[in-house]
């Protein structure tokens, strides 16, 4: 008999996880609360309920992806939420990106009723979801991963489990405040170089070939690892910014980004790391952290 699943959010990315689950043979059951999105999921052959309760009503698994906290608490912990009807000993995934405190909440109501509850916020957006490579992050109980290993290995490629609830929204915090920077500072230093006169076409076909993709693999261990064996120094590219700086004054572009890099790089100079390889910057974020020994 094919494992039963209720699926709440039917969404872009809701959507087309519970698609996923259902071509990989699982019987879904779904609930959103806009009629358009059960109407997608109807044709898609997912058969859909009038409320979260109905549809967990004996589902061995819950999966979730919906916007904000409040609709999760909803979802699950409403006087129709999914906790009403769920069967004791089922366990819960919310793929949604709420908030820490939300999430636990949810976690602790549920282990009163025998539920296991678990943060698994995923990395990627529609298309990833679509093409079921969602990379995914877990807190909570990670017997749970093991046990519905089927369930997850038809939305994404890989689970990393962090710790307990509430690790896996941490960590993709974390992620998004990365991809974030990255984003903004593309904008910002492509529209560096377009008021300076380069082709855009030309200067993010060179940025797809250069260091920039690989920067995690070429930077990120040796940071971790406290390795500031000089390849390119603090002092070095202190000397970059500020040709960089005169550059976006001279062709009158704002460039925040620059300019708070800038400081940081000052900040890790100050504390002694200058003639250090650059990786030697997080000594000034961990000791404004009270991190540093």
């Amino acid at each position: 008999m094919a494992k039963k699943v209720a699926y709440l959010g039917l969404g872009n990315m809701g959507g087309a996880m519970a698609a996923n689950l259902l071509k990989a043979g699982f019987e879904v059951r779904g609930f959103d609360p806009s009629p358009a999105a059960r109407e997608r999921a109807e044709e898609q052959g997912i058969r859909t309920f009038a409320s979260p309760a109905e549809a967990a009503s004996g589902a061995r698994v819950i999966c979730s992806s919906v916007p904000e906290t409040r609709h999760a608490e909803e979802a699950y912990l409403g006087e129709k939420g999914a906790l009403a009807a769920a069967p004791e000993g089922a366990v819960c995934f919310d793929f949604s990106t709420i908030t820490v405190e939300g999430s636990q909440r949810i976690a602790a109501e549920a282990l009163k009723r025998g539920i296991r509850f678990l943060d698994t916020p995923v990395s990627g957006s529609i298309p990833h979801a679509k093409a079921g490579t969602l990379a995914l992050i877990a807190g909570g109980d990670k017997t749970a991963l093991d046990e519905h290993a089927d369930i997850l290995e038809a939305i994404g490629e890989g689970v990393h489990h962090f710790g307990p609830n509430g690790a896996g929204l941490q960590m993709k915090l974390v992620t998004n405040h990365i991809f974030a920077v990255h984003i903004s500072a593309i904008a910002e230093a492509t529209t560096l170089g377009a008021k300076a006169g380069l082709d855009p076409v030309a200067m993010m076909a060179f940025l797809k070939a250069s260091v920039i993709p690989k920067i995690l693999d070429y930077k990120g261990s040796p940071m971790i690892a406290k390795d500031y064996t000089p390849t390119f120094t603090v002092n070095l590219m202190l000397k970059d910014l500020r040709m960089i700086a005169a550059m976006a004054e001279e062709t009158k572009v704002p460039t925040p980004l620059c300019s708070l890099a800038r400081q940081v790089y000052l900040g890790a100079a100050a504390l002694g790391h200058g003639d250090a390889d650059q990786n030697a910057i997080v000594e000034y974020f961990e000791a404004g952290a009270g991190l540093s020994k």
